[in-house]
């Protein structure tokens, strides 16, 4: 069994699946945005730590909206 690391991961069955798994990845990394800049508040209020939530929030918005979009054309134009 070959195991497969890194972006080959990101690989699905077809050209939706291998989009669903870039954006699901993407949200996570806007999750990991916002919470870096929530923590790095705790500590400054203002600065970098208030842009980088701003930043993760906006990131994991914009792909979860162009997931959305992706499985409405999945389920349009089929497999």
């Amino acid at each position: 069994m070959k195991l497969k690391i890194g972006l080959g991961m990101l690989k699905g069955k077809n050209k939706y699946e291998t989009l669903e798994n870039w954006l699901i990845s993407l949200i996570v990394l806007g999750a990991v945005l916002f919470g870096a800049g929530v923590g790095m508040s705790a500590l400054n209020t203002k600065g970098i730590s208030t842009i980088t939530a701003m930043l993760g929030i906006f990131v994991s918005f914009i792909f979860t909206v162009v997931l959305v979009f992706v499985w409405v054309a999945k389920d349009i134009f089929g497999q």
